[in-house]
């Protein structure tokens, strides 16, 4: 093969972490709960938060609130894995104008 071809493309990269909303049940509304190997390293950084119907939309993590290891109960596919919670940056809601 010559060397400006390329082989066959590699499959994307499998991210490390999950970010997905979760309720916070102290004080209402809700948090950003990441799962992975280094979880508590994304305070003031934009992430891909994935919704319960499989899309995504970008929030900049703002305070770390709790961080652990995950025992199962809720996912269990978590069980064992590092999670972190986290408050994140309010987006303005946009007005829908009525026509008239």
């Amino acid at each position: 093969m010559a060397e400006n071809q390329k082989g066959p493309e590699t499959p994307k990269a499998k991210r490390q972490h999950r970010a997905t909303y979760s309720r916070d049940k102290r004080k209402g509304g809700y948090l950003v709960r990441v799962v992975g190997p280094k979880a508590t390293e994304f305070v003031n950084r934009e992430v891909p938060v994935t919704r319960n119907d499989g899309s995504e939309s970008v929030e900049r993590l703002l305070k770390l609130v709790h961080s652990g290891v995950d025992d199962g109960k809720v996912v269990a596919v978590d069980k064992g894995k590092n999670y972190a919670l986290y408050t994140f940056e309010a987006k303005p809601h946009e007005e829908e104008i009525a026509e008239f």
